[in-house]
């Protein structure tokens, strides 16, 4: 029997702080940061003049023409000309490299996907809605035109099944705004058919479900849901919080606020979302998706119906804030010190979501405690296999994961994985990856930089044989229990060490994960049978920290 300890320790406790950032103060200095760092990107001349050229990828992204909104909405907040220069060359730019004929735009230059479409609407469409008197009048009309021709090719293109979830979702943010701006009452009908669409995906917890398989393969085999966090706070929700406030649908206006109050639970104190466990974790960055617009919005629509959706936006906006560098937003807390460069997606995205909050009106900002803020215990949600812990100053989840790899994505933990470990006084200190790390989205993921920054960050049990590995994180079948007695919280796991098919070894070796934390510490407890199985936890310790290793096993790290 092989057996393993590893025991943290936090020796003082401090208490967690309500945001510093506020949307009435902050928000447009924060705007005007990202718009200034995409002009200072903005192509001059040649073929994608007036397209915005990313760092990592030395290529213009096809979501580009997304900061229209943001861009011209800072023209009306501060009357600068050059604000409006961009957003007038960023739309030549789209229409002559990712404008199709039909009527939809294409993800990049290269990738022929039309779905994006629904999001680019959204993106002309509240240009205009906000700021459309702000153009000269031919080209307003241009635009509008443009934005018909847009919404009139997702009429017959998007249905229920198209793409993941956000995609329908979305859509009924993006008719519902052209009938706004259109006069137009002809998109309505699909627009509420989709919105509606989403009531059937909101679990009895409250989470969204369908950032993955749908369909016949919807269900697990566990009974779990495609769920992924990101997805849905910085996308599904929003928009239709967008939908809703357009059309006055008041039943869908109630169901994203349930759902926004639901999905609060995965909010971090320091405004990052607990999601290494998420159905595409893959593109998850410590601060939301990737390839999201983000959740300030979506939140500050909705703030009538719960004083905690100001904070939470503002705790994110904060964390988002920290992690701007020269005008750009970093994927992580981390890349800009190692000298990694910035994906000008993020930037963009993020820009348009914060235009939106600014818009949305930026009043109400009261500190409000959120729910990880008092947290204390356990909260199962069964529908994800994911369990959430609480106790003195420690946060984090284990989850038993089984939604199924595909050849279009996967990689998020299972096997009883530590998929979050984060204290309020150090921060993020386990923080779960992929398994394998596998560009599934190559311009949409962060390009590593050197081997080591493909290796798996999820604390894990090894075991290596003839060229192979098995491990607890590839163990779909895995069984948790989870107690709460006497001030100390125990998740135990049993299964068996198995390698990403989900093939155990020729002599099954099995495992046991037991995981302890009471105010002052966190333990994790290991057994497997045989020899041979060893335990990696990564930390998560930037490299201006001391660290020092001793003699008897203990490594001690110094944080600030």
């Amino acid at each position: 029997m092989n057996y393993c300890i590893f025991l943290l320790a936090v020796v003082f406790l401090l208490p967690i702080q309500a945001a510093t950032f506020r949307l009435e103060t902050d928000g447009l200095p924060l705007l005007r940061t990202w718009c200034d760092g995409l002009l200072d990107h903005q192509v001059r001349e040649g073929v994608d003049r007036g397209g915005f050229l990313c760092p990592a990828v030395k290529e213009v992204p096809g979501r580009s023409a997304d900061a229209v909104y943001p861009l011209l909405a800072l023209y009306r907040l501060t009357g600068e000309e050059k604000y409006r220069k961009a957003a007038l060359d960023v739309f030549d730019w789209s229409e002559r490299r990712i404008s199709q004929p039909d009527g939809s735009w294409v993800n990049e230059v290269n990738v022929p996907w039309k779905g994006i479409t629904a999001f680019s609407l959204i993106a002309l469409g509240e240009a205009l809605r906000h700021d459309g008197e702000n153009l000269p009048p031919a080209e307003r009309e241009r635009w509008k035109q443009r934005l018909r021709k847009g919404a009139d090719f997702l009429l017959g293109y998007m249905t229920f099944e198209t793409g993941d979830l956000n995609y329908p979702l979305s859509s009924s943010a993006s008719l519902a705004l052209a009938s706004k701006v259109l006069g137009d009452d002809k998109y309505l009908p699909r627009a509420r058919e989709f919105a509606h669409f989403g009531k059937r995906h909101l679990t009895a917890n409250g989470l969204l479900w369908g950032e993955g398989e749908r369909g016949t393969r919807d269900i697990s085999p566990r009974g779990l849901r495609a769920i992924d966090v990101p997805y849905n706070v910085e996308e599904s929700l929003p928009n239709l919080a967008l939908y809703a406030e357009l059309t006055g649908d008041q039943e869908i206006e109630d169901f994203v606020v349930a759902g926004f109050r639901a999905h609060l639970n995965f909010l971090l104190p320091d405004g990052a979302w607990d999601a290494g466990w998420s159905g595409r974790q893959y593109k998850w960055a410590w601060w939301g998706s990737r390839t999201c617009d983000g959740a300030a919005h979506g939140l500050q629509m909705l703030r009538a119906n719960d004083p905690r959706f100001v904070e939470a936006a503002a705790r994110n906006l904060q964390l988002l804030k920290s992690c701007t560098h020269g005008g750009l937003l970093y994927g992580g807390p981390s890349l800009h010190a190692r000298g990694l460069p910035a994906s000008i997606q993020h930037t963009i995205f993020r820009a348009k979501s914060l235009a939106a909050a600014i818009d949305a009106g930026t009043t109400g900002s009261v500190p409000a405690v959120l729910p990880l803020d008092a947290a204390d215990g356990l909260r199962e949600w069964p529908e994800a296999g994911v369990v959430q812990f609480a106790r003195g100053g420690w946060r984090g989840s284990v989850t038993v994961n089984d939604i199924p790899q595909t050849k279009k994505r996967g990689g998020q933990p299972s096997g009883g994985a530590l998929s979050l470990l984060w204290h309020e006084k150090t921060g993020a200190l386990c923080v779960a990856s992929m398994n394998d790390y596998v560009r599934y989205e190559g311009l949409n993921m962060q390009t590593p930089a050197v081997d080591a920054d493909q290796y798996c960050l999820t604390p894990r049990l090894e075991f290596r044989t003839e060229g192979r590995i098995y491990s607890n994180i590839y163990d779909r079948a895995a069984t948790m229990k989870s107690s709460y007695h006497a001030g100390l919280i125990e998740i135990r796991v049993n299964g068996t060490l198995r390698e990403k098919t989900g093939e155990s070894a020729a002599k099954a070796v099995k495992y046991e994960c037991i995981y302890r934390i009471t105010e002052r510490s966190f333990t994790m407890t290991t057994r497997a049978d045989g020899d041979g199985v060893f335990m990696q936890v990564p930390l998560v310790s930037p490299s201006t920290e001391s660290a020092r290793q001793f003699v008897d096993g203990r490594l001690e790290i110094e944080k600030n």
